[in-house]
């Protein structure tokens, strides 16, 4: 028996030994009382100088003390279909350098829906906000609490609404924006919308360059920032510290324990974000797979009622890694009242699946299709209307 063996077989002996001694004596494990957590307030309001009005998120940290139901998101409910725990009834105020105080009103308490609980709105516009002025957040709730917190709104001087609008090639192109420095600015946020969420970065510098390769670290799937077909809302702010380092620290979910909190009464965030420059990427890609093309609708060949869109531009957005898994498909529709909106899909072969979106948002469905593409027809069916969709590619 090697030296190792032996070692192990006597370990295994002592600890059995001590094992059936301690149930032979009844031996209990000690038990630790928790002392029970109060549900504390949760603020999440950013002064933004580009809303029409400012929105206040008031909710109460998870304790553990309430189920918290699994519902699919809902824009206009965004505490309740998170799973989060709304405070309703709260008096919200906002006051600025003069003194002067604007009130907030619950969205549940003007909604038909009752909707929108612990979602406050101050008919503050962007354009009232006094760029370098101090701003506090005043908040009572029902119960008594208050929480306060201030934000000093940084000093854009320059602004360009829709100076970085532009077509873009994701395949040859680089999206290189510019912006001049704003005095008491903590730092720059540039922010890219795309169907999986928001593609956000923080910088120093006073210029970003973007390739096509980048990557929305904050997706599920690491998915890339710019779509072929989409056209995607691109933001460059100066934010305060606030802002800046409510975003940039650790957050536990249940507790919000890491977070920089300078929030009194509470936790959370109250912060500015001051517009330096905005506009639309319009993203294409070169077109060199066989499914690639604009897709008009056929009549005379299709048959049912007619479908929710008549042309579709579809890309290859990333190739499967293996001849047995699909390729990406994004693109872009036009419904029949001329509104355009964002495609995902896949491509297996010669089946194609499709998702039709509700402004660009991968989470909202607006139709869906399954076809087959032979040669430059696709052939299919839309889940709202069955029959027979026809559609012929063009280059």
């Amino acid at each position: 028996m090697s030296r190792f063996t032996s070692d192990a077989l006597r370990v295994g002996v002592a600890t059995l030994g001590v094992a059936v001694a301690c149930a032979l004596a009844s031996c209990e494990l000690a038990t630790v009382a928790v002392a029970p957590t109060e549900a504390g307030i949760v603020v999440h309001a950013v002064l933004n100088t580009m809303a029409t009005n400012q929105v206040v998120l008031l909710e109460r940290t998870l304790v553990g003390a309430a189920n918290v139901p699994d519902t699919s998101f809902d824009s206009s409910d965004p505490i309740v279909s998170a799973g989060g725990i709304p405070i309703s009834g709260a008096a919200v105020d906002v006051i600025d350098s003069l003194g002067r105080t604007t009130r907030a009103v619950e969205d549940r308490t003007v909604l038909t829906t009752g909707k929108g609980a612990g979602v406050y709105r101050l008919p503050l516009p962007g354009s009232s906000l006094v760029l370098g002025a101090r701003y506090q957040l005043r908040v009572r709730t029902t119960a008594g609490e208050e929480l306060t917190a201030f934000t000093r709104i940084p000093r854009a001087d320059v602004r360009a609404v829709g100076g970085l609008s532009r077509t873009i090639n994701r395949d040859h192109d680089v999206v290189s924006v510019s912006w001049n420095a704003t005095p008491n600015a903590r730092t720059y946020a540039v922010r890219i919308e795309t169907p999986y969420g928001p593609f956000f970065l923080f910088t120093d510098s006073t210029h970003v360059r973007l390739t096509g390769e980048l990557r929305n670290l904050f997706a599920d799937d690491f998915q890339r920032v710019l779509l072929p077909g989409f056209r995607q809302d691109i933001v460059v702010a100066a934010v305060d510290s606030n802002f800046y380092d409510y975003y940039r620290t650790n957050n536990d979910p249940f507790t919000g324990s890491g977070v920089i909190n300078r929030v009194t009464g509470g936790i959370g965030m109250f912060g500015s974000f001051a517009l330096l420059n905005s506009g639309t990427l319009t993203v294409i890609a070169d077109r060199t797979e066989p499914v690639e093309g604009r897709y008009r609708f056929v009549a005379a060949s299709s048959s049912g009622a007619a479908p929710p869109t008549t042309d579709m531009t579809i890309y290859v957005e990333s190739k499967g890694a293996r001849s047995d898994l699909p390729n990406a498909l994004t693109g872009r529709f036009t419904a029949a009242n001329g509104r355009t909106d964002g495609v995902i899909g896949e491509q297996l072969g010669q089946q194609v699946s499709l998702s039709l979106l509700n402004n660009q948002l991968a989470g909202s469905r607006f139709d869906s299709f399954v076809g087959i593409l032979r040669g430059d027809t696709l052939t299919g069916t839309f889940a709202r209307n069955g029959g027979t969709s026809v559609f012929l590619r063009t280059p």
